[in-house]
Formats: C-alpha cells, sequence, structure tokens
C-alpha cells in the first residue's frame, strides 16, 4: 500500500468531499471535518511526496499493522484482528497532501472542477499534484463495515485529472481457537469488498467558438472481492498475523489495466511483541508488492504517563528503491484516541507528509 504516493496534508478530504458529494452525500458533514482538521492541522510542506494509508497509527509505525491491529481498521489491514477489538468500537483516518504553493486556492478549484468542468476555464493555477486515502468505519463485536476512499490526481491551467477509488467493506472474523491459559487463541476473519474505480479526465481545447472544456468522468473497472485474514495469539506479549489481500479477485465489469494491477493478490505476514509493563510495542510486516519485490516494514511504540500518550516511530522499505521514516503521537483519554502522524520519503526531509485520525473502543 506504501506504494502508492502521498503528498503533504491539506486538501486530499476537500477532493473526498466533493466525491461523497456525488455518491454518498450522507457522508458530507464527516468529510468536511476532516478536510478543516487537515488544514489546521498539517500546515503544507511544498512538494511533499510520501505514502497514503488508511490508520494514523499503521502509519506512524511504518505500515506494520497486520500482527498488532486492535481497532475498526481491521476491516482493512487483518480482519481476524476484529477478534479481538472489544465489544465497540468506530473511527475514521485519512493521509492527505500534494505539491501546490496555495491549498486553498487548490481546495476551491479541484471542488469547482467536479462540480462544473467549465469552470476549468477560468482557473489561472500553478501546476499541482494532489493525492489521498481515507477510511470510515464501525464495528459491533466481530463485525465490521467501512468505506475507504483512495486517490490521485493533477491540476494544471489547461487540464485537470483524478483518479479515484472506492472500497465498500464487510467483514466477519471468528476464533477457531479458544486460548488455552494464555497460549494458543487463533482467530481468522473475511472482507467482503466492492470496489469502483472511477477516472475523471477535463482539458481546454480551441475551437472555432473559443475554448471550450473537454472530457468526462469513466468508470475503470467495478467488481466484488475477498481478502482473509488470521491472527494467532502465542502468549500475552507474541502476536502474530497474515493477510491475503484480494483472495477472490475482484471481477472487472469495464476495468483498464491499471484498475486490474490494483486488484492483484498481495500476501503479507507480520509478528508483534507488546510488554506492557514497560508500554512497549514492536511490529514488522513482511508483504509482497503487486509490481512484484517485497515491503519490509517496522515500527515500534512507547507510552507513557499511564498511557495517556504514545509516541510512535517506523521505517518502510517498498521495493529495492523506496524508503520511509515515519513517526507520530498518540493522545488517549478513556477509550478514545486521537492520532497524529508524519512521514518521510529518503532523501526529501523537507517534504514531510502526514494524517490524522479518531478512534474509538469500548
Amino acid at each position: 500500500m506504501f506504494a502508492w504516493k502521498e503528498f503533504n496534508s491539506g486538501y486530499g478530504i476537500a477532493i473526498v468531499d466533493v466525491i461523497l458529494e456525488r455518491r454518498l452525500t450522507m457522508c458530507r458533514k464527516v468529510v468536511l471535518v476532516l478536510m478543516i482538521l487537515s488544514i489546521f492541522l498539517f500546515i503544507p510542506a511544498q512538494n511533499a511526496e510520501a505514502f497514503s494509508y488508511y490508520n494514523t497509527r499503521a502509519f506512524a509505525l511504518g505500515g506494520a499493522y497486520t500482527a498488532i491491529v486492535d481497532d475498526y481498521s481491521a476491516i482493512l489491514y487483518n480482519p481476524a484482528g476484529l477478534a479481538h477489538t472489544g465489544w465497540i468500537g468506530f473511527g475514521l483516518g485519512s493521509s492527505t497532501g500534494g505539491k501546490t504553493d496555495n491549498v486553498v486556492e487548490v481546495i476551491s478549484s479541484v471542488q469547482n472542477i467536479l462540480a462544473d468542468p467549465t469552470n476549468l476555464l477560468e482557473i489561472e493555477i500553478e501546476p499541482a499534484s494532489i493525492e489521498y486515502g481515507h477510511f470510515t468505519g464501525l464495528r459491533f463485536g466481530t463485525l465490521g463495515a467501512g468505506i475507504s476512499f483512495k486517490g490521485k490526481g493533477s491540476l494544471e491551467e489547461k487540464e485537470f485529472n483524478l483518479t479515484n477509488y472506492n472500497s465498500f467493506n464487510i467483514a466477519y472474523a471468528y476464533r477457531v481457537l479458544e486460548p488455552f491459559g494464555n497460549v494458543g487463541a487463533l482467530s481468522l476473519g473475511f472482507n467482503a469488498k466492492y470496489i469502483e474505480g472511477t477516472h475523471y479526465q477535463y482539458y481546454i481545447e480551441d475551437s472555432n467558438n473559443g475554448p471550450e472544456v473537454i472530457g468526462e468522468s469513466t468508470v475503470l473497472g467495478n467488481g466484488f472481492g475477498l481478502d482473509f485474514g488470521a491472527m494467532v495469539k502465542l502468549t500475552d506479549i507474541i502476536n502474530l498475523g497474515a493477510r491475503i489481500e484480494n483472495l477472490i479477485k475482484p471481477f472487472s465489469l469495464d476495468g483498464e489495466a491499471d484498475f486490474i494491477k490494483r486488484a492483484e493478490r498481495v500476501y503479507t505476514v507480520g509478528a508483534g511483541v507488546k510488554l506492557p509493563i514497560v508500554g512497549l510495542t514492536a511490529s514488522t510486516d513482511l508483504s509482497s508488492l503487486p509490481q512484484g519485490g517485497i515491503a519490509l516494514r517496522a515500527g515500534v511504540e512507547k507510552r507513557f504517563l499511564a498511557g495517556l500518550f504514545a509516541l510512535r516511530a517506523g521505517f518502510a522499505r517498498e521495493g529495492a528503491d523506496a524508503r520511509y521514516y515515519t513517526g507520530g503521537l498518540g493522545l488517549n483519554v478513556g477509550p478514545i484516541r486521537a492520532d497524529l502522524g508524519i512521514g518521510f520519503e529518503d532523501g526529501n526531509w523537507d517534504e514531510p507528509s502526514a494524517a490524522f485520525g479518531l478512534r474509538a473502543n469500548f
């Protein structure tokens, strides 16, 4: 998942807002809140590139989350984790960003174009890139449901491109083996999903009647798929996890190459160690990549002040060349968790990316 380049925060949420308004109007208020939080919590750096992720804690831990996921986002990271998340939970997480000198102008311009493509004629802006990831989910016991959005695009004076992928998920987990003492708990989980990819492309073309906006929104592909996950609690300290993304690949009704590539099967195994006495958690993942190669991800979390705060750091190596360094903070007040994350691509230390999330477990 880190193979998706991400940019710094501020306006990707606004793009999600427009798409939600057109497709899922009931979520509009949630996305508007996220957009406002992104603008005020993350002051965008220039020309930022990194990666996108759906859960801010996972983001800060370098993506090493398969064996330790314990919240609503188990729906995506390892559905077997729903068997270890309490009775009720919900949350949202976003990682966003872009290349721009004026965040507010980009937000306004993209919203206007999606609302009415002819507004492209009025836009005068420096070339900008946009990318975002967002997930909202809830769970009741071992049953979970959620909606995710991920996309990227570019905006220039005479051309606009945006590719968006939606995923609608329903997940279920169950314990195959109950622990004997503190050893040997095994849970399995499945995530049934519907995926749709849409591409928006508009550009200005001269005609006998003057400049005109040409373009359309195109469905790249859609279909149903299934993910599988397993989690083993060896002891109170050691967890193992595994996930097969697209165990059943989404079929494509009108699929293009990029959509089909994103539906390739991905294998992930992970391990986690929790030391509650010292408030320390460490985790690592190995994952295949759709484009070939292996991703190595690792993270560590230290809780302090009786668990009120958490400090996180992570590392990810995506294939042979891409390396990322991450960090973050967590605030834990009762069942409520608020998380901030920041990430850097190796060699681009002045171009950070950011993430924000809220979650709750009861």
